[in-house]
């Protein structure tokens, strides 16, 4: 029963982590719309400072302070746990409060200084109290956690992304006619209204909780400890986590000061540059995390499954989930990341009524597949206990992506593809790094001619039709209408390549959620799947 409480916890966690990931990256669609390519700029230059901040000062803290609570638990120390929370609370809440003062007192230096961009000043300042708030919901979710219960943060994190995209759009809209650097803030503010009602919605929780454990209460030489010795054991779990956690906001900020100001040095001015790093970073590269999202989804299923395999001392079914998970992972991100590449200027019209994102887009188009790879092949280093290879490889990525930047977007022949090729790049590396690992400590093998080969042609022969098919149809209707047809054509022909160059067997279908095994069955029915 036990095992089953975990993993249903974990569903929970699951589904709505993947709520949140889904509106988080869809919300910036229509954001684009509004705020256009500058706006974004504005707003994607604030965001990673927040994230950056926010990293520091709360990654690892959940985890931390569950498993300090369910270690008082287990020794029936109720007291102790209660206690855990109130110093863990003390704790985040004055650092929470630091930090968001000194954003909000330093955001002028931050925009003039570090950005080079003055009107980034009020999204920096907009988004600086969240970081208080985001701290001490924080503690509560790790405080429910510890006593395994996942709906508080499950309901919690859908209810804080729902308000939160509610007010970006809503103040985005509302602060337009008063002027570009005032709709970005209004959108950074979002981050500070869903912290808010995240944390009433934990305190009621809170208010109402009774733990329903039936071990007596007692006190022992923990419960009477000092203070300083717990919050110093909680930064001892927390820290690690808080720095591998850190690697992606830290690239996003060291984009968000180099590629604006590199692109002046290619030769656009200082509002041209804001602009295309908005159109990469906040346009096209909310399409880069789009099919990341299934990804994601792969890699935190394979996570258990690779635990229990370790556990049980089966090495081939190690090296069996690798290679199903690595081969439904090619399966989707080929063909996303060449329906991308081939769509790229028709996507931006579709989307943003924008045909200069798709140099952005395309240029970014194949980091969909090494993202992808990089995701779940980190899914697969967790479950075998080493969660710390990926972060460092990641980090390796990013030097190689700050470095490319630095070179790349300067160049006048490249500018913002530069640092959209530098991404991928970043992301190519951090995969062939993971790769590497999982083959030193597994043995894996990944036959090359079913598992890349044959879903790699399959791709570019669905590439090829949909190149072919768009630009014939444009004369019968229009761009937007014909784009939606070419996706539309493509799955259907991707799906039949596949069949057809025997690429997709019924294990390489399981991993995806709920519509895997559905898939499955009608496609075996229908005796197109052996």
């Amino acid at each position: 029963m036990a095992g089953s409480g975990y993993f249903r916890g974990a569903a929970i966690l699951a589904g709505a982590g993947f709520i949140s990931k889904l509106l988080g990256a869809l919300y910036r669609i229509p954001l684009a719309r509004l705020l256009g390519g500058e706006g974004m700029g504005l707003y994607q230059m604030a965001y990673p400072i927040y994230t950056v901040v926010l990293s520091l000062s709360t990654a690892g803290i959940p985890v931390a302070i569950s498993i300090l609570v369910a270690e008082r638990l287990a020794l029936g120390d109720i007291s102790g746990a209660k206690r855990i929370f109130r110093v863990a609370l003390l704790l985040m809440a004055g650092t929470g409060a630091a930090f968001s003062f000194l954003v909000f007192n330093n955001a002028s230096f931050l925009a003039e200084r570090v950005l080079h961009e003055p009107r980034a000043y009020y999204a920096i300042a907009a988004i600086a109290p969240a970081i208080f708030f985001a701290s001490v919901v924080s503690v509560l979710r790790g405080y429910f956690q510890g006593f395994q219960q996942m709906k508080p943060t499950a309901l919690s994190q859908v209810v804080e992304q729902l308000v939160r995209v509610a007010t970006v759009l809503l103040l985005a809209w509302w602060l337009l006619p008063a002027g570009i650097e005032w709709s970005a803030a209004g959108a950074a503010f979002g981050a500070v209204t869903g912290g808010v009602v995240a944390l009433v919605v934990l305190v009621l929780i809170y208010r109402r909780f009774r733990p329903t454990t039936r071990i007596r209460q007692k006190r022992d030489d923990f419960s009477s400890g000092s203070t300083m010795g717990l919050m110093g054991r909680m930064l001892v779990i927390a820290l690690p986590l808080s720095l591998g956690g850190m690697v992606m906001p830290l690239m996003q900020a060291i984009d968000a000061v180099i590629v604006p100001l590199r692109l002046q040095v290619a030769g656009y001015s200082a509002a041209r540059s804001v602009e295309l790093f908005g159109q990469l970073t906040g346009m096209a590269g909310t399409l880069l995390n789009l099919p990341a999202i299934m990804t994601m989804a792969i890699a935190t299923s394979l996570v258990p499954a690779v635990s229990e395999a370790v556990s049980l001392r089966k090495l081939g079914m190690v090296q069996n989930h690798l290679r199903t998970s690595l081969r439904a992972t090619l399966l989707f991100v080929f063909p996303a990341a060449c329906g991308l590449w081939v769509l790229a200027s028709p996507i931006g019209v579709l989307l943003y009524d924008l045909e200069e994102v798709g140099q952005s887009l395309m240029a970014l188009a194949p980091g969909v597949i090494f993202l992808g790879l990089y995701q779940v092949s980190s899914g697969s280093l967790q479950g075998l206990g080493k969660p710390y290879i990926p972060a460092g490889n990641l980090l390796a990525g990013v030097v190689l992506k700050v470095y490319l930047s630095y070179r790349l977007a300067a160049l006048p022949a490249l500018g913002v593809q530069g640092a959209a090729l530098a991404t991928v790049s970043g992301f190519a590396l951090a995969f062939f790094l993971n790769y590497l690992s999982l083959v030193k400590l597994t043995g894996i093998s990944l036959p090359w001619h079913r598992n890349v080969i044959k879903p790699g042609v399959a791709a570019l022969f669905m590439a090829g039709v949909v190149y072919w098919f768009y630009h014939r149809s444009l004369v019968y209707m229009s761009s937007n209408r014909t784009t939606l047809a070419s996706i539309i054509i493509g799955m259907v022909v991707y799906g039949f390549a596949l069949i057809f160059l025997g690429a997709v067997k019924e294990t390489d279908l399981k991993y995806i959620p709920k519509a895997g095994p559905w898939l499955a069955r009608f496609l075996k029915k229908m005796h197109l799947l052996k």
